[in-house]
């Protein structure tokens, strides 16, 4: 599990080390000039129109912008009688990454999925979201000021080499640091008609 997972370390160090200084996040009550970690987060929202609906096999498809079409497995079957043909719907795209300092005496797994499933409640606006976080504990194994550059090391050996866009961000850390690297990406979808929906 944690080779599959490393996969994703370089997209996750690159969006994270990337940001400027002024995004390193504050912890929930910190002390003046303390900084706990680097993060973002991105929502995209994208609207289009549904564009077939197969109640025998539970499936809806979703056609965006550009004409692009997605099908899907409806669960729900609230949302299964509310999907008709030409309606709209809004697909709302999350990702946060966060990437922190592992904190004294803090457990954490050297690598970790977690995922869920959740769909409207009955006599709600029809919808479901669907989303998946992943955890990776490394450690600071080189840092390259002059390159702007710093080198993690995973629990499995594996190392990544990444640039950050801010040199400033790794004055924050000491080889030996060890790193908790956080992606959620979720995905939100609402039959709710909204203004600016497509037809």
């Amino acid at each position: 599990m944690i080779k599959r997972l490393v996969v994703t370390l370089s997209s996750i160090l690159i969006l994270g080390l990337g940001f400027n200084y002024s995004a390193w996040a504050q912890s929930a009550a910190p002390e003046a000039g303390q900084t706990e970690g680097v993060g973002s987060a991105t929502v995209v929202t994208v609207h289009g129109k549904i564009v077939d609906v197969n109640a025998a096999k539970k499936l809806v498809t979703l056609e965006g912008p550009a004409g692009r079409r997605v099908t899907l497995y409806v669960r729900n079957p609230d949302n299964l009688k509310a999907a008709k043909v030409g309606e709209p719907f809004a697909a709302r795209f999350y990702e946060v990454t966060s990437i922190r300092k592992k904190k004294p005496g803090e457990t954490v797994q050297s690598a970790s999925v977690s995922a869920g499933i959740w769909t409207a409640n009955p006599g709600g606006v029809p919808g479901g979201s669907r989303a998946v976080q992943i955890t990776l504990l490394v450690t600071v194994d080189a840092i390259d000021e002059a390159k702007g550059t710093v080198t993690v090391k995973a629990a499995d050996g594996t190392t990544e080499t990444v640039k950050a866009r801010n040199p400033q961000n790794l004055k924050q850390l000491k080889v030996g640091d060890e790193l908790v690297i956080s992606l959620y990406r979720g995905i939100a979808i609402s039959l709710q008609k909204e203004s600016g929906a497509g037809t």
